[in-house]
């Protein structure tokens, strides 16, 4: 008898959360497809997708078999196997969201109708994308990410910490909540400004703490580049000597001058990293930047920058 009563119970938490995730995956639906709704009548492109679920348990949504089409639906541009959304919240700024696309595509027909002096080895890769912004409310720092692989060409990443982002994400909250309420409907002008007040009041409250950037070869990047150099008339020395001449007259340290120098050469892998002062605004860390513009040794050192490449 116990163990038929452990059976029932686990059988009605599995049909339970089954139950939730099939609810979830309806109102995430509704939510999707209008968001789809919206974004295709001002693209002027046609989205579909083969299929959606929703995870209430990990806050997560995830499309597959996505399909960007002409809007008359008569010419394939793109697809894209999935894209997953995780700690999403209608009504609040999570600890953590993220968002990953997983093989965009442009199709065969589309990538014929480029230009011959188009970049076709770039224009014809897969590409992952993986961003997240982790937020800590109680001493309103952030760290966003962004992770973009053309895949067998090149690794792109950055990251950007932020300190007092609190305002930001009130306000982005804010105009979340009213496009949500608009529902896919063109927002008045009174509205769009509203927006951009809010946006541009919290944008002055942010305090910018480190930028990193970094692209790296993923097997065909040289390729890559060779290959548009080609198409500009021009020799992969000559783009090294191009390069080696605008570096002179650039105001840039010798660290990153030499950075770029060796990546130009290599092609195999550039950093640039950066740890701003505390408690300064992203407004007056710019005005000192200007400020420094003519002394880039000691613009790298208040910046704290470092480079490196090969």
């Amino acid at each position: 008898m116990k163990k038929l009563i452990i059976a029932a119970v686990v059988a009605a938490a599995v049909g339970g959360a089954f139950y939730a995730n099939y609810a979830a995956t309806q109102e995430v639906k509704k939510v999707v497809d209008q968001q789809i709704s919206a974004l295709s009548a001002q693209s002027g492109v046609d989205i579909t997708y083969n299929d959606i679920s929703a995870n209430v348990f990990a806050s997560s949504m995830q499309l597959s078999g996505i399909k960007v089409q002409s809007y008359t639906g008569d010419e394939m541009i793109a697809t894209i196997d999935n894209i997953e959304v995780t700690g999403y919240e209608v009504d609040a700024v999570p600890p953590h969201t993220g968002f990953v696309m997983k093989s965009f595509r442009f199709s065969d027909d589309f990538l014929a109708q480029l230009p011959e002096n188009a970049n076709n080895k770039l224009a014809s890769a897969s590409y992952d994308v993986n961003s997240s912004l982790d937020y800590d409310k109680d001493t309103g720092s952030s760290d966003f990410a962004l992770n973009v692989i053309a895949n067998q060409v090149a690794d792109v990443r950055f990251n950007l910490g932020l300190a007092n982002s609190t305002p930001l994400m009130e306000a982005s909250m804010a105009i979340s909540k009213m496009q949500n309420e608009a529902q896919g409907a063109e927002l008045t002008l009174e509205q769009q400004l509203q927006q951009q007040s809010k946006m541009m009041a919290a944008m002055t409250q942010l305090e910018p703490r480190s930028i990193n950037m970094s692209i790296a070869d993923e097997g065909e990047l040289k390729a890559v580049v060779d290959s548009f150099l080609e198409a500009q008339g021009m020799s992969h020395e000559q783009f090294q000597h191009t390069v080696a001449m605008q570096l002179q007259q650039a105001p840039v340290s010798e660290e990153l001058a030499a950075a770029i120098t060796n990546f130009v050469s290599g092609l195999s892998e550039l950093t640039v990293s950066a740890s701003l002062p505390e408690g300064k605004t992203m407004m007056e860390i710019n005005q000192q930047i200007m400020a420094l513009m003519g002394q880039p040794e000691e613009l790298a050192s208040y910046i704290n920058l470092q480079a490196s490449g090969k």
